[in-house]
């Protein structure tokens, strides 16, 4: 760290020496105080006064290298403040369970932020009160102005501890931030940032938020800057790096999905702990053009490979690297030396947005959230996340209370769709000597799919109607920052434009697998029985060790044969088809509807750790397949063959498609290796190629981080829509990302 700026040096610090218990002592100390104030207050009220309770009374800490303001304070704890602490965390009505609402796996509307300013905000919700006679209504943006007073008056409160540290810059960006529409480049990124730390240090847990598409909207402004001399690219760059390790000083350490409170700082201790938050970058505008600038190159250039947030994720549009050749170069270079980076497909994209059927003028503006969600911009609200219809207190019965606390967000088995491939297999076993085909196992799968498709459906459109019978019942943090709830007086969770859930083809390439052994040696080589073959997944294959040699060595999804590529096609498509044919009346009714993806995070883990052996050759209690990527050890043919396997893949009906991309840094070191990586790449993508975040690793230095981590807190690996460091996540899900890699 002796070449690092000082910012540099305590953003990597943050993340690889920061205390792994360091909590947010202020947060939970005043959240715990006014646990049990104001609850005669309707929601909306009784949030927005206990949030500019605790905006006038946290800290307002400045460093000397700071060009952005804006920290919260995270520590260790002494004995006395871990006991308050743990007590805090078990009481029935702390605040994140009662009042204080998330605004988290979401974006907001921060075109309108930086083109309004909250002094523009303010005045719409002034206008819209003026406006209605609706009594939540009024509640709901009385509460809303609030909010913005309140960040109106901690801007000004940190601006006057700016000044008198001596960073009158600093200052003078924070008064202009809270009195003015943004004018200036500096004081549109401090904005910005104010907002974002404010919703992931002190009001949602486990934020996710898409801080948007900054090389777009902070273009005019970079642009004015320059030309006026107010600003020149370095001192632009500057402040870029800045806003880069702030993301990660608000941070803690450890992983979230697989670690735990015991190797994990966890979310109950820092919010935003081990949550990603995405930068979008590149794509198209909205006239169909590719939507690069000198400011798209210059967030592009500032990335810190060893930096976990934000995670950059570039909207590629076809061509893009012979028509933007020295951006291709930068991000490509990054992305060898990054895990914070991924690639979309601009096309892919817009086509099954078009699919489903968003408007026109909502394509270009396409975000992310969660993991590998892309998202409606900030038309769109996630069905399955809160405030769900049990905070709006509007049931009309205890049944339909009880129908609405049934979960419907993942799969139709618990251990996913790999389980239902068994049971189908269970059942045909029966039937084998009357005859059974690889079409009888596609009918049963796919009927299964689709009731468990009509169940989700009918379940959201049940809960979003309850959600609508009092919209503005609640306020969340992110109502604050998006313009439709502002202009419209409605939580967004009841009255955004878009509705959407995410419908999961999980562990996609375990069941491809599936079918295809199934299809090769029992139907076509009739090399084993259907019973034969059931009753060696049932033994793990214990006493049928030829049964298992014959399943190892059959067709995987990832080698590129006709018979694995058929089955992948066929399945893929026929999901994607039937996910846009249920959506069609939904999506008439009420714009909502399921997007189809192949998400499974790190549940492959979980589920399969629980789960028995699976015709593939998959032993018991082993990991299924990862989100689109084949399972591990099949890919024998070599990244080419593994993606000719995954174009065949829909290009017009994924949402997502994450692809853990894992390279050997041997393999593409120098710039021999850089220019095979953005070749191999770009060839991916131009053909069609959904999906790409890479980790570019050394195989011998994962294995030696395990026996001597101390060595190596420089280690970052993709981990599924986040990155991780190496040595601090658990051992499970470290010898998953090194069988990825082999």
């Amino acid at each position: 760290m002796r070449d690092m700026t000082p910012n540099l040096e305590e953003a990597v610090w943050a993340l690889t020496e920061k205390p792994m218990f360091a909590t947010s002592v202020e947060r939970f100390q005043i959240y715990d105080e006014l646990k049990s104030s104001y609850r005669e207050l309707p929601q909306p009220l009784r949030f927005s006064k206990i949030f500019s309770i605790l905006l006038s009374r946290v800290s307002v800490p400045l460093e000397a290298h700071d060009l952005i303001a804006g920290r919260c304070v995270d520590r260790e704890l002494s004995d006395g403040e871990e006991a308050a602490f743990q007590a805090y965390l078990k009481h029935p009505d702390r605040l994140s369970k009662s009042c204080v609402l998330a605004a988290g796996h979401c974006t907001f509307s921060w075109e309108a932020l930086v083109s309004e300013g909250l002094v523009g905000l303010r005045a719409q919700a002034e206008q819209t009160r003026a406006g209605t006679e609706d009594a939540d209504k009024q509640i709901f943006l009385s509460a809303m102005i609030e909010v913005y007073d309140a960040i109106i008056a901690y801007l000004l409160r940190y601006a006057e501890a700016a000044e008198a540290f001596g960073l009158c810059d600093v200052a003078e960006n924070l008064r202009l931030a809270a009195t003015t529409r943004p004018d200036r480049f500096s004081v549109a990124l401090q904005l910005l940032w104010t907002v974002a730390m404010l919703n992931c240090s002190y009001v949602t847990r486990n934020p996710t938020l898409t801080v948007g598409r900054l090389d777009q909207m902070l273009y005019p402004l970079y642009a004015a800057d320059l030309a006026s001399g107010r600003l020149t690219r370095d001192g632009a760059a500057a402040y870029i790096t800045d806003y880069y390790c702030k993301h990660n000083l608000i941070m803690g350490r450890g992983e979230h999905q697989v670690g735990d409170a015991q190797n994990s700082t966890t979310f109950e201790r820092i919010y935003c702990f081990d949550a990603p938050q995405y930068l979008m970058l590149a794509g198209t505008d909205r006239q169909g053009k590719l939507a690069v600038n000198e400011l798209t190159e210059l967030f592009a250039s500032c990335i810190v490979p060893s930096f976990k947030n934000p995670v950059i994720v570039v909207r590629y549009v076809k061509g893009m690297d012979e028509a933007c050749p020295a951006l291709w170069k930068t991000l490509c270079e990054k992305a060898r030396a990054s895990a914070s980076m991924m690639f979309y497909n601009d096309d892919n994209m817009l086509a099954a947005w078009r699919r489903i059927g968003l408007d026109a003028e909502d394509l270009p503006d396409y975000t992310h959230f969660g993991c590998n969600w892309p998202s409606p911009g900030d038309k769109g609200h996630w069905m399955q996340i809160g405030p769900r219809s049990e905070r709006y207190g509007v049931y009309q019965s205890e049944e339909e209370k009880r129908e609405l606390c049934i979960p419907f967000m993942r799969s139709n088995s618990p251990h996913s769709w790999p389980e239902d491939f068994l049971e189908i297999m269970r059942a045909l076993a029966e039937k084998e000597p009357k005859g059974v085909t690889i079409e009888d196992f596609y009918e049963q799968f796919f009927a299964r799919m689709s009731d468990f498709m009509d169940r989700k459906l009918s379940h959201h459109a049940h809960e979003l109607s309850v959600r609508r019978r009092r919209p503005a019942a609640i306020l969340t943090f992110g109502d604050c920052f998006l313009w439709d709830s502002i202009q419209n007086a409605e939580c967004f969770s009841a009255g955004a434009k878009y509705h959407y859930a995410f419908l999961s083809f999980q562990m996609f390439g375990t069941v491809a697998d599936c079918f295809i052994a199934v299809d090769q040696l029992v139907m076509r080589e009739k090399r084993v029985t259907l019973r034969e073959l059931l009753a060696a997944v049932d033994a793990n294959f214990e006493g049928y060790e030829s049964i298992l040699a014959l399943c190892r060595k059959a067709d995987k999804y990832g080698m590129d044969t006709p018979l694995s590529n058929a089955h992948v096609h066929r399945l893929s498509h026929t999901f994607c088809d039937m996910v846009m044919e249920k959506n069609r009346p939904y999506f008439e009714k009420d714009r909502l509807f399921l997007t189809p993806c192949m998400q499974s995070d790190t549940w492959h883990l979980k589920m399969g750790e629980d789960f028995g052996a699976t015709p593939d050759g998959r032993l018991a209690h082993t990991p299924f397949s990862q989100n689109t990527r084949p399972s591990n050890g099949a890919c024998v043919n070599g990244l080419t063959a593994m993606f000719n396997s995954m174009l065949q893949l829909p290009q017009d009906g994924l949402l997502s498609g994450a692809l853990n991309l894992d390279v050997d840094a041997k393999q593409f070191a120098g710039d021999a290796g850089g220019i095979l990586f953005s070749k191999m790449l770009a060839a991916y993508f131009n053909a069609g190629g959904l999906h790409a975040q890479v980790t570019c690793a050394d195989l011998r230095k994962l294995l030696d981080a395990q026996k001597n981590p101390h060595s190596h807190r420089d280690l970052r690996v993709r981990v599924t829509g986040y990155s991780g460091v190496f040595v601090d996540i658990c051992e499970r899900l470290q010898n998953d990302i090194i069988e990825r890699m082999k």
